[in-house]
């Protein structure tokens, strides 16, 4: 008689592997960002707002550039999310027409 391990009682379907931590998909998006000079709105933790395009990031910042107010640098621990500024983005066309 054999005597088995708890592990060889766990069922196929529990061994899965835990999904990465990193995907890689938010340095995409943000790289695409930065890249296109996309005007943004950067929602900080504590409720602030901040507009600007993306200049520069790295795995722990985010420099905002705005236009006629200092630029910033930004932990992204302080980020509560982002997105595309769509008021920025009509200025942004009618400024290219």
């Amino acid at each position: 008689m054999t005597i088995r391990t708890p592990n060889e009682y766990i069922s196929r379907r529990d061994r899965r592997q835990a999904a990465p931590e990193q995907t890689f998909r938010e340095a995409e998006y943000i790289d695409r960002l930065s890249k296109s000079r996309t005007p943004v709105v950067v929602k900080l933790i504590d409720g602030e707002e901040v507009k600007g395009w993306i200049e520069y990031y790295d795995k722990d910042i985010i420099r905002i550039t705005r236009d006629a107010q200092p630029n910033l640098f930004i932990y992204k621990s302080r980020v509560k999310y982002l997105y595309e500024d769509p008021a920025g983005n009509s200025r942004a066309r009618e400024a290219k027409a």
